[in-house]
């Protein structure tokens, strides 16, 4: 079996580099540079160089922000992996051995080597994948076969893909709504009695957040058979929080909660909540009770009966007309009061707008956004502001509003991001000219000079991997190779090979001379140095002087053993023990003038001079 590198323990547990082919190999992340492609954020664009020698396979680390470790050490220069070595290139660790790699599915046990890795293969078969996880291994299948870089040595199950990553479909019971982060807006249906966890590692997560303050899997949500809901933290980077509370153990949470992972914040939605509606009973029919008949034997047995009177001839007494004078006397006030109510002030109604009373308090913070709940009183805050005294005034003004009851406060200090940045910045020597500032809440500027493109790139894969808001960040890092190549053809397409420049703490700084004929064209050229992007300021020592003063000195190149001269003028020359005449080429250039003690020539509008009186 040829020389190869089996993924012993990680992400990529059973991944097969196989050095059969080749003499050399680069692993790392890039797939444009690496014969090897790691899909892992920690491994560099090229971590580790591969190659064979006449003893075996050697070994080089090629990353200064992620270095390749054998054996948990770091290494210097190249190394000669032996049979056993574990190399870790980023999460995964690698075993490198010349022994057979053991087929899936067996019938007979391994004797030693991976049987110690895989276990038993003929007595615990490889788990069932899920589709998500059939979907993702044929993708990248797919991919090897297309670019020839390595195999896995799990076998291909050739499952159809018949579900999604993720249940969207409406008629689940409940769903997950993102309101904040970079996946805001996002709905995703969730089932009883399933598990899922959430994170931003494609591999491993059943719900994926695109947020780089969220862990590779940062949380376990559960939801049981009766729709009790439970979710726990995973040991993430930044937690795990419940309306402001940070998550320690598991915590079973309702829908009216909001959860926080780093700054994705999400609630679930029961769509089976039953809604409540008021009924109003009929209101039954009232029959008067019907006066009871006494018995015939009863009525014989009282007195005899009086003769009735006619009503319409008595009397009306004097109480009843008291109180029907009171009872007019009362209609008539309030007759009189209904009529005036007419003729008063219009009467203003005043009505609660909260959004629009927070949205006034919040004006003044143009990177804060929120969310409120009317029916609890609660309010949510993400967003950035640039201070800390701006985010105690944004607490204080938030804390006036009197129908707020609750405040769960996301809200970044871009202030206290550019501090622990910096200082992580100057603790690498190689980053120290380098700084991040924010000129306005939620924006930051990396700002500064490094020597190299490659110390720009180690410093670009620095702040992938320790800065969270790198969609906010903007890049404006002066590349010392960059600049002096830019400066330098500037110059000498301008004609002004004789001035030289150095730069200095920003600025250019110019000597030399250069033809007084050409001084405006030097002014042109001294603005244009001024507006190159990492020049500050222009400071120039150069001096006007004649033509063949301003000339680049080549003589030095070349040996001047005589001069034919024709009428004063001169008409030939020998140079390295060849005879040359006026408007001859030698080494490109073009003789323009011989003179008794100079000869002057001129390549592409830069003119050079062989001084052969020295």
């Amino acid at each position: 079996m040829p020389a190869h590198l089996i993924a012993e323990e990680g992400p990529l547990r059973g991944l097969l580099l196989n050095l059969e082919e080749g003499d050399e190999w680069i692993v790392g992340r890039d797939p444009e540079e690496a014969a090897f492609v790691i899909e892992d954020d920690t491994v560099s664009r090229k971590a580790a160089h591969l190659s064979r020698g006449p003893e075996g396979i050697y070994l080089e680390n090629l990353s200064r922000a992620n270095p390749t470790l054998v054996n948990d050490e770091r290494i210097d220069g190249r190394v000669l992996l032996k049979e056993g070595d574990r190399v870790q290139i980023g999460h995964t660790t690698f075993l490198f051995s010349e022994s057979e790699v053991p087929e899936i599915g067996a019938k007979k046990k391994p004797k030693g080597g991976y049987d110690d890795i895989f276990g038993s293969l003929e007595e615990e078969p490889p788990p069932q994948e899920t589709a998500p996880k059939r979907r993702e291994k044929t993708e990248k299948k797919k991919k090897s076969e297309s670019s020839n870089a390595y195999d896995t040595i799990f076998e291909d199950t050739g499952a159809e893909e018949d579900q999604l990553p993720f249940n969207l479909l409406s008629e689940t019971p409940l769903l997950l709504k993102v309101i904040s982060g970079p996946n805001a807006g996002a709905e995703i249906g969730i089932e009883k009695g399933r598990t899922y966890t959430l994170g931003k590692d494609p591999d491993s997560c059943d719900i994926v957040f695109q947020d780089l303050s969220v862990s590779r899997n940062h949380a376990r949500f559960a939801v049981s058979a009766d729709g009790a809901m439970e979710i726990e933290d995973l040991g993430s980077k930044n937690g795990t929080v419940i309306n402001g509370t940070p998550v320690t153990e598991k915590k079973a949470i309702t829908t009216q909660d909001m959860i926080a992972l780093g700054t994705t914040v999400f609630l679930i939605i029961d769509r089976e909540a039953p809604q409540e509606t008021i009924y109003s009973p009929m209101v039954p029919s009232y029959e008067p009770p019907k006066a009871e008949t006494p018995p015939p034997a009863v009525i014989a047995a009282e007195e005899p009966v009086e003769e009735k009177k006619d009503w319409k001839r008595e009397p009306i007494p004097m109480k009843y007309w008291i109180a029907a004078a009171s009872f007019a006397a009362i209609f008539l006030i309030v007759f009189l009061s209904f009529f005036s109510l007419f003729k008063s002030n219009q009467v203003e109604i005043v009505r609660k707008e909260p959004v629009g009373r927070i949205q006034k308090a919040l004006a003044k913070f143009e990177g804060v956004q929120f969310s409120f709940n009317p029916a609890s009183g609660k309010l949510f805050l993400v967003g950035h502001v640039l201070t800390t005294v701006d985010a105690q005034e944004m607490r204080f003004r938030i804390g006036e509003i009197d129908f707020i009851t609750s405040t769960q406060d996301n809200v970044v200090i871009d202030e206290s991001v550019d501090k622990a940045i910096n200082e992580v910045l100057n603790n690498n020597p190689d980053f120290r000219g380098v700084s991040i500032q924010s000129p306005q809440a939620g924006k930051f500027i990396v700002s500064g000079y490094v020597d190299t493109n490659a110390m720009a790139m180690q410093l670009s894969e620095y702040l992938v991997a320790n800065f969270p808001y790198l969609d906010r960040l903007e890049n404006k890092v002066v590349v010392g190779e960059i600049l002096n190549a830019q400066v330098e053809g500037l110059i000498f397409s301008k004609g002004f090979g004789g001035v030289s420049f150095q730069y200095i703490n920003g600025e250019l700084v110019l000597s030399g001379n250069y033809s007084d004929k050409m001084n405006d064209q030097f002014k042109t050229l001294l603005k244009e140095l001024d507006a190159v992007q990492g020049v500050n300021g222009v400071k120039n020592f150069a001096v006007a002087s004649t033509p063949n003063q301003a000339a680049i000195d080549i003589s030095g190149q070349f040996q001047v053993t005589g001069i034919s001269q024709y009428d004063g003028k001169g008409f030939s020359a020998i140079l390295n023990g060849k005879i040359y005449e006026l408007g001859d080429q030698v080494s490109g250039m073009s003789i323009t003038e011989i003179d008794p003690a100079t000869i002057l020539l001129e390549k592409d509008g830069i003119k050079y001079k062989i001084n052969y009186t020295r």
